[in-house]
């Protein structure tokens, strides 16, 4: 059983520190935001589909910041996928996830919370395709 992993929601450092070490392995993380009810139902979801039989599902990991917030300066420091729309991180609650590729930890993609809504599975499946196809050097 692989468990979703949880930031700290009162210390940066301690939040930063773990979200860094899981940039170490060779996994991409789609990185839930928030403490609301749709996050849990997320978070569930997407911790149900790495636990079952699914090969698509098996390099990936959930994390979920309670309080992005401690996090911000560590995710606006990553590449983002040149295809997003820009990302308002001055409203980073509105966002539901994003998923962070596995070699480079770049934002693949950033999926708002009311999009989400419309079509869970599709934008998990492609949240995750992205990150696969932007797991690359953004940096030249």
């Amino acid at each position: 059983m692989i468990n979703p992993i949880f930031l700290s929601e009162t210390s940066k450092a301690d939040a930063e520190t773990k979200l860094n070490d899981l940039f170490n392995d060779p996994v991409v993380v789609v990185l839930v935001i928030g403490n609301t009810t749709i996050s849990e139902t997320v978070l569930n979801k997407i911790s149900s589909l790495i636990n079952s039989e699914d090969h698509f599902f098996k390099g990936v990991r959930v994390v979920q910041a309670k309080n992005p917030m401690l996090i911000k300066d560590l995710l606006t420091s990553l590449h983002v996928n040149p295809r997003l729309k820009t990302i308002k991180w001055d409203a980073i609650e509105e966002y539901i996830f994003f998923s962070i590729t596995n070699v480079f930890n770049n934002i693949g993609d950033a999926v708002l919370t009311e999009k989400y809504t419309n079509k869970p599975m599709y934008y998990i499946e492609r949240s995750i395709f992205r990150a696969w196809a932007f797991d690359k050097n953004l940096s030249i």
